[in-house]
């Protein structure tokens, strides 16, 4: 699966535009309203109501707005305002349907004004928070980014720096893959990262030189400014790390052209006369330099804040370092996961992700296969959202237990019923005979997989078979988790136990055996996940090449694996 681009800057409406507005808030100037309308009364509502958002009082500011409206429905900065404050009153609704009221009518409002101002920022700005607030669709990330990007040509027509409205477009191009230009990803990360590193230094020199003067209180109040600005810093730095990692020869030969804020060229590059094997030699070294410094923008990202984990991990991706003793740490899957739950399986539906569905495929065979009308229990091992469980649950007469170490995706599982989420479409859920709400999963629990004991997800006795869809992906060694899974399972019956898992596919080479890949995932050979099973006890049933989802457009290279525990059978000769 993807890694997620860094999150938005946080929805910071009124603070931004109280700031902007305390310099226009008197007068209109290209704002001009009809002769008959009363433009001394409209600004004394604007400045009424800028007064009480600056104070906190919403519902005057708001009652202020709504007067200048009602004067000049066209009035731009009451619209403005009057979205901004819409979207405060928010923050203390519990009633979902008046949020959704007003922020339908706050993205009303920001239309209004770009239709009639297509180049203002503000509304720009906002209006694509609010977006991506309400939906994670490419569609809308796509717009988004556009709106980011008006936002920051008007800010550079005004001479202005606004590093908020840089850090998201940068990271909403980074995720619809426009790296290259004035206003693509590259160039977006290095703009706000200059911006911040002087923004640090500046409080660093002011902290040093003013130091001795200031209250215990309020040094440590500029002190945690400062380690907050280098912990976005580290985020921006992880952004732009992965933005070079990712691109093409040709687009890295392409950026020697371009004045770069931070890439340093400083590799020696074969200059040739043009012929198609000195272009290609020329690209490659190019792609070199990038690699490079995507390897430094990732050490800067985890030199400035150790706790992240994604960086760390990409860091030793791209250095072919070992890292987690051959798997990726609790802590980096955990923020992974959390940070990508909400957008998860929209990401991978985009990705053409088949996964699930080919576990529960493999789980229904071997079930017919094995003569049995359904499994006593199951263990979904990295259950993430559900999308495999949704698969194996009409199978499973019992328990249906689901693992995973992100608590924000076990927290969307348990929302999941025999009729309703875990994949199943709206139109599936509406078609069928009749609503249950039965949680989809009988137990779920964060803990990891190679630890995890019956006790602990509160099972007497083993499962009759565990699946796991995309989970080998962060484990290089498989010993101790193919190990764990064997005393998870009850291989004591007739039929045994089962055991399936996708993994990402290498070749079969000398000593191959498994490694850490660009992308940051583990991918292993069929020889060593056969020979590593049978260390364990298992016994290969049956085997497939398959392509688990595509990235760029290219499909990814895997297999899955059906194993048994216990059976007396002979395994396939499948090597």
């Amino acid at each position: 699966m993807m890694l997620p681009s860094q999150k938005r800057v946080g929805l910071l409406i009124s603070t931004l535009l109280l700031s902007t507005l305390s310099l226009v808030s008197s007068s209109y100037f290209d704002d001009k309203v009809d002769k008959n309308k009363d433009e001394e009364a409209i600004n004394a509502y604007l400045t009424k109501g800028n007064n009480a958002l600056g104070s906190g009082n919403l519902h005057s500011a708001g009652r202020s707005y709504e007067a200048c409206l009602r004067m000049d429905p066209d009035q731009r900065y009451c619209l403005i305002n009057y979205a901004s404050v819409l979207v405060d009153l928010n923050a203390e609704e519990s009633d979902e349907s008046m949020k959704q009221q007003r922020t339908k009518k706050a993205q009303d409002m920001l239309t209004r004004v770009l239709a009639l101002h297509p180049k203002d920022g503000d509304a720009a700005f906002n209006l694509a928070l609010l977006l991506q607030d309400s939906s994670n669709s490419e569609e809308v990330t796509r717009e988004a980014a556009r709106l980011y990007q008006v936002a920051v040509q008007a800010a550079d027509t005004d001479g202005e720096e606004r590093w908020d409205a840089l850090a998201n477009m940068a990271a909403a191009k980074q995720e619809i893959g426009e790296f290259m230009g004035e206003y693509g990803a590259i160039r977006a990360y290095e703009r706000v990262i200059v911006m911040l590193e002087e923004m640090v230094q500046d409080k660093e020199a002011y902290l040093t030189q003013n130091g001795n003067n200031f209250e215990n209180e309020q040094y440590q109040y500029l002190e945690a400014e400062l380690r907050a600005l280098n912990e976005y810093l580290s985020t921006l730095y992880y952004g732009y790390g992965t933005v070079l990692s990712e691109l093409s020869n040709s687009d890295c030969k392409a950026l020697q052209s371009e004045d770069s804020l931070l890439i340093d060229w400083v590799e020696p590059f074969v200059k040739g006369s043009g012929t198609e094997k000195e272009n290609e030699t020329d690209e490659a070294s190019a792609n070199h330099v990038c690699k490079m410094n995507a390897i430094n923008a990732l050490r800067l990202a985890v030199d400035l804040n150790s706790e992240n984990v994604v960086a760390e991990h990409m860091l030793a991706a791209l250095t072919e370092g070992d890292i987690g003793k051959g798997r990726a740490s609790n802590e980096f899957v955990s923020a992974l996961f959390d940070d990508f739950a909400e957008t998860f399986d929209a990401k991978l539906e985009a990705l053409g992700y088949k996964v699930p569905g080919l576990v529960g495929d493999a789980a229904k065979e071997l079930l017919l296969s094995s003569g049995q009308s359904s499994y006593r229990s199951a263990l979904d091992a990295g259950c993430g959202t559900g999308l495999a469980g949704r698969y194996l649950r009409p199978l499973v007469e019992g328990s249906l237990v689901g693992i995973d170490l992100s608590k924000k995706m076990l927290d969307l599982a348990a929302q999941c019923t025999l009729s309703k989420g875990c994949g199943l479409k709206d139109e599936e859920a509406a078609s069928a005979a009749k609503e249950d709400n039965k949680p989809l999963y009988d137990h779920l629990a964060s803990l990891d997989l190679e630890t995890t004991t019956l006790k602990e997800v509160g099972a007497e006795v083993g499962f009759d078979i565990i699946a796991a869809a995309d989970v080998f992906v962060y484990f290089g060694d498989l010993q101790k988790l193919l190990s764990n899974f064997a005393k998870l399972s009850d291989s004591s019956g007739p039929h045994g136990a089962f055991l399936i898992f996708s993994c990402e596919r290498i070749e079969e080479e000398e000593d191959s055996k498994w490694k850490l890949q660009k992308s940051g995932r583990y991918a292993h050979s069929k020889s060593y996940v056969v020979n590593t099973a049978a260390n364990a006890g298992y016994k290969l049933v049956a085997y497939d090449e398959i392509t688990p989802r595509y990235e760029k457009g290219e499909p990814v290279k895997g297999h899955l694996f059906r194993f048994s525990l216990g059976k007396d059978q002979d395994a396939k000769d499948e090597l």
